[in-house]
């Protein structure tokens, strides 16, 4: 299939450039000045009026298929979100069946197969005492990412962190991290246990919690030699010690994610259990610093933690039964677009890093994906940055039917979404099919 994309507004080097994309076959076969000679014979010509073309968004980390919990969301559901939100790549990442095998890898992506709308790869774990053994096995059958909990039942004891990042290390995989001190989170639980208010589950997870686990597990990465990525980081202390560790050599990377970069406990008093997620939400210093930490670089990437749920499973009686995430992955590139570029809290260019370069590259994607270029997968999202849109959940993709973000004015929708060469969004109107998506690991399960 060829697709050209005229009157594209390209961000290179630092300048915009108006030109073309041509793509031959679900690669970007050239950037052109000038397309006008490329659309004859062309399967489909895209028009796209000057306005912003950037590499698909990469989402290292949302919760889409987990076959238990298909009534909180699917593959069909979550990447039609995601495609809407301009996300072209997405991982999954486990929610409660655990990927630790090449059979359970099989289940995700045998369905993804089926009924994925964008591309997608699927995060192994969690890594535990008794699985970790696995990883060479599942690093065969192209899994690259490994989740390790760091905090209740589903932690690792210390000799099976060393034995698995020893793993992660050999192979130049990524040990994706939920950094939270087992200890401290627990102490912190102990002395909230009684308490009935949404924000008691806030409370209970300190940002100390989050930076000692931080530090601990880059202090094995040290030792090991793995690349440690940390997951949804939600503090300053958090980022601080990410830079710490950074500037020591460690290898680790860091993401965080929209709630952090925007709600605060405040916000509890008002939406309650609503905005229950894991880590906890901080204070407005937070906010402010991780904003800084992703302008800065210390922070690589935004990714959603998308973890929907119904609406009953968060309208308890009190924190602790409330299920923990939100649904987000469709409204996370608009956001960090409206809060970061118009903001002028980020630029552009960062804008592009956080949401698709520096993911793919901890993906080991890059310039694979990522990347607009001649050669790069055929991945590319025009948005509309001028044209402000309301968020409402009744507009939204999701299962769920609600959004935290409701009543938001964001701006940067995707107006034309293409998925390995192929339209699947062209003027806000879904015209791919499910199966588009293609499974992003080296090795072609179920295909």
């Amino acid at each position: 299939m060829k697709v050209v994309i005229k009157e594209a507004l390209l961000y290179v080097d630092g300048e915009f450039i108006e030109g073309g994309i041509v793509v031959s076959n679900g690669v970007i076969e050239a950037l052109v000045k000038d397309p006008s000679k490329y659309v004859q014979g062309a399967d489909e010509v895209i028009d796209a009026s000057r306005r912003l073309t950037i590499p698909g968004g990469i989402d290292l980390h949302a919760h889409i298929y987990d076959p238990e919990y298909i009534h909180h969301e699917d593959w069909r559901s979550g990447s039609t979100a995601a495609a809407f939100g301009g996300v072209t790549t997405v991982f999954d990442m486990p929610l409660r069946l655990f990927v630790d095998s090449v059979e359970k890898l099989k289940l995700k992506v045998e369905a993804g197969l089926r009924d994925s709308f964008v591309n997608f790869g699927v995060h192994a774990g969690m890594i535990k005492d008794d699985n970790y053994e696995f990883i060479n096995e599942l690093y065969s059958a192209g899994v690259t990412g490994y989740k390790i909990y760091m905090v209740g039942e589903w932690r690792p004891s210390d000799k099976a962190l060393l034995e698995a990042l020893e793993r992660v290390s050999s192979i130049d995989g990524v040990a994706i991290v939920h950094a939270e001190d087992d200890q401290l989170i627990s102490h912190g639980l102990r002395k909230a246990s009684s308490r009935s208010d949404a924000l008691a589950h806030h409370e209970s997870r300190s940002d100390v919690a989050e930076a000692s686990s931080i530090a601990k597990v880059g202090f094995y990465s040290m030792e090991t030699g793995a690349h440690v990525h940390i997951a949804h980081v939600s503090s300053k202390l958090g980022s601080l010690t990410v830079e710490s560790l950074w500037s020591m050599g460690v290898m680790i990377t860091a993401e965080t994610c929209p709630h952090y970069l925007f709600f605060t406990r405040d916000d509890v008093k008002r939406y309650g259990n609503y905005l229950k997620v894991t880590p906890s939400l901080k204070t407005l210093d937070d906010v402010e610093w991780l904003w800084m930490s992703l302008s800065r670089g210390v922070i690589d990437a935004v990714a959603s933690d998308h973890a929907p749920s119904t609406i009953e499973e968060k309208e308890t009686q009190d924190p602790w039964s409330a299920w923990s995430g939100i649904p987000v992955i469709e409204t996370m590139i608009p956001f960090t677009y409206t809060y970061g570029v118009r903001m002028g809290r980020i630029d552009y260019g960062k804008f592009i890093e956080v949401t698709s370069i520096n993911p793919a590259r901890i993906a080991r994607l890059y310039p694979r994906k990522g990347a607009l270029a001649a050669g790069s997968d055929a991945d590319i999202v025009v948005l509309d940055v001028e044209k402000e849109r309301v968020v409402k959940a009744d507009e939204l993709h999701y299962k769920v039917g609600w959004s935290p973000f409701e009543g938001l004015r964001l701006t940067g929708w995707p107006c034309h979404v293409i998925v390995s060469g192929r339209p699947v969004i062209v003027n806000g109107e879904l015209v791919g099919k499910p199966g588009f998506g293609k499974y992003v690991g080296s090795t072609p399960i179920g295909s």
